[in-house]
C-alpha cells in the first residue's frame, strides 16, 4: 500500500509522518506562525530599488513592450540590478504584468454572453451560412433562417457567394410573409455585421444578437440544423450545378418543416408547431396512448403521457427558463 493510501485511510497528513518516520520527534509547530510575506527577507529589494523597478514599468518608453523585454533594455542600460523574476514579481504586485498594448485583449471588457429565450413563434430567428460542395472545387453558399421555438425553415437562398444584399433581400422577403421576429441571432460573420443589413433589421425594429468569437455553441440552432441536413443519407457529397443544389435544399427543407419529427419541439414537425397544430396533434396522441393502456395496462408501468411540447426556448437558456427578449449579446 502506497503512503498516500495509507494516510487517507488512518486520516493522517503525509507531512505528519514523514516526520514521525524519520524521526523529528523533537519538533514542535510554531505558537504564533508568521506568513511567508511577512517574514524579514535578508536578500530582498530595498524600498529604493523597489521604486527604480516601477519607474521603469512606468517608464513610456518601455510600456510597449512586455515585461520580459523591458526588463532586458532596462537592465543592459544599468537601470535595474534585480533578477528578472524579481522584475516580473513587483511588475505583478503593481498591476503592470498585462498586455499593454491597444486591442481588443486590453482594456476592453469581452463580449458578454448572449441570452435571448423565447415562448412562442416570431419571437427569435436564426441564421447562418454554410458551404455545400459544388463540381470540382467550386462551393456554394446556402444562406438559411429559422423561427428557433418551432424550428421552423422561414427563408433559405444558395448562391455562389457571401453578399450582403442578397442576404437583406432574403430578410426582406421573410418579414413579409412571416412578419419581422422581436430578435435575429447570428454569428460574427462579415455579412452578418454589414451595416446595410443591421440598418434594415433597425428599421423592422428587429433586434441583433450575435455569438462571442471563437464559441461554437452560441448559435446552436442553426449550426444543428446544418448538420441535420448534410448527414441526411440522400445529401449529395457534391452538387452538380447551383439549380441541383437549389432543388435539392428545397426538397429537403419542404420535408422537413412537415415531415421531421424534432426531439426538441416533444417529436412534433416544425410546420406543426409553427401553424399551432401541434396542440390538436398532441391531444390526439395523449388520447391514444390513454386508450392503449386501458386496453393493456401490464405492458405499461404508469399511464403513458404524450411527450410535452417545451414552453421556453432559446440561446444559453436554461429548461424552464422565463421569457427574456432584452438581454442579447
Amino acid at each position: 500500500m502506497t503512503v498516500t493510501k495509507a494516510c487517507a485511510l488512518t486520516g493522517m497528513a503525509r507531512s505528519t509522518y514523514y516526520r514521525i518516520s524519520r524521526g523529528y520527534q523533537s519538533y514542535r509547530p510554531a505558537a504564533h506562525p508568521i506568513a511567508q510575506a511577512d517574514r524579514d527577507q535578508p536578500a530582498a529589494l530595498s524600498q529604493e530599488e523597489r521604486e527604480q523597478v516601477i519607474a521603469v514599468l512606468s517608464d513610456p518608453a518601455f510600456e510597449e513592450h512586455s515585461v520580459c523585454q523591458s526588463y532586458w533594455r532596462a537592465f543592459d542600460r544599468g537601470l535595474v540590478a534585480c533578477s528578472m523574476s524579481t522584475f516580473y514579481r513587483i511588475a505583478a504586485v503593481q498591476g503592470l504584468s498585462g498586455d499593454r498594448r491597444r486591442g481588443r485583449h486590453s482594456g476592453q471588457s469581452p463580449r458578454r454572453t448572449p441570452r435571448v429565450a423565447a415562448s412562442g413563434v416570431g419571437q427569435l430567428w436564426s441564421w447562418d451560412i454554410t458551404d455545400l460542395k459544388g463540381p470540382d472545387r467550386q462551393v456554394y453558399k446556402l444562406y438559411l433562417v429559422i423561427d428557433v421555438f418551432p424550428r421552423y425553415p422561414v427563408a433559405w437562398r444558395v448562391e455562389t457567394g457571401e453578399d450582403h444584399q442578397l442576404a437583406i433581400e432574403m430578410f426582406t422577403t421573410a418579414f413579409t410573409r412571416y412578419g419581422a421576429p422581436a430578435v435575429l441571432h447570428a454569428d460574427n460573420g462579415a455579412v452578418m455585421r454589414c451595416h446595410d443589413l443591421l440598418d434594415a433589421l433597425a428599421e423592422q425594429e428587429v433586434t441583433a444578437s450575435f455569438s462571442r468569437p471563437r464559441v461554437c455553441d452560441d448559435n446552436p440552432f442553426s449550426e444543428s440544423l446544418f448538420k441535420t441536413l448534410k448527414y441526411d443519407l440522400d445529401c449529395p457529397e457534391r452538387f452538380d450545378s447551383l439549380d441541383a443544389a437549389r432543388a435539392w435544399v428545397g426538397a429537403y427543407l419542404e420535408g422537413y418543416a412537415t415531415e421531421h419529427r424534432h426531439s426538441g419541439i416533444g417529436w412534433h414537425t416544425p410546420a406543426s408547431v409553427f401553424d399551432g397544430t401541434c396542440q390538436r396533434q398532441q391531444a390526439w396522441r395523449q388520447d391514444r396512448l390513454d386508450r392503449c393502456y386501458r386496453q393493456h395496462p401490464e405492458r405499461f408501468r404508469r399511464p403513458p403521457r404524450a411527450p410535452r411540447i417545451p414552453t421556453h426556448v432559446g440561446i444559453n437558456q436554461k429548461k424552464n427558463t422565463t421569457t427574456d427578449l432584452s438581454q442579447t449579446g
